[in-house]
């Protein structure tokens, strides 16, 4: 009867988990991504031209009205920026905020002086304080000329 009974059990627990049954829900949602132009999604891409000015990123919200606020941590991982005023390579760029339920927020990166403008995988993360991830990777390339 007990083998029966741990057998039982074991398929239930099974099914709970497929069907995401004693998961955390995902609370984070990528809404939109790509190139943007002064806040405005210009083209959905993960391929970006090396130009100066130009902006791309996504953008994420709190999936739950009823959510509390959520604590995340913004990172842009480089392929390598060397700014001339620092002594050694800019590998990431880290933030924290706080995400309110039913806003959306821009994670973007503009390429805003010459030498940040980095040919490679560029990969914008959003992780919240509960270890939840949404992140986007793009391609920077030289465009031709």
């Amino acid at each position: 009867m007990r083998k029966l009974l741990a057998v039982f059990l074991s398929l239930i627990v099974s099914a709970c988990s497929m069907v995401g049954l004693g998961e955390t829900p995902s609370q984070l949602e990528i809404t939109e991504y790509g190139i943007f132009d002064k806040g405005v999604l210009v083209r959905q891409t993960e391929g970006v031209a090396r130009e100066l000015g130009t902006s791309f990123g996504f953008r994420v919200k709190v999936k739950d009205p009823k959510a509390g606020p959520v604590k995340v941590v913004i990172t842009t991982a480089t392929p390598g920026l060397l700014d001339p005023s620092k002594p050694k390579v800019q590998m990431d760029f880290v933030t924290q905020a706080t995400f309110q339920p039913g806003e959306t927020y821009d994670v973007f990166f503009t390429f805003s002086e010459p030498w940040e403008m980095v040919a490679g995988k560029w990969v914008l993360t959003v992780e919240t304080d509960k270890g939840e991830v949404v992140s986007r990777t793009f391609d920077v390339y030289n465009p031709k000329l």
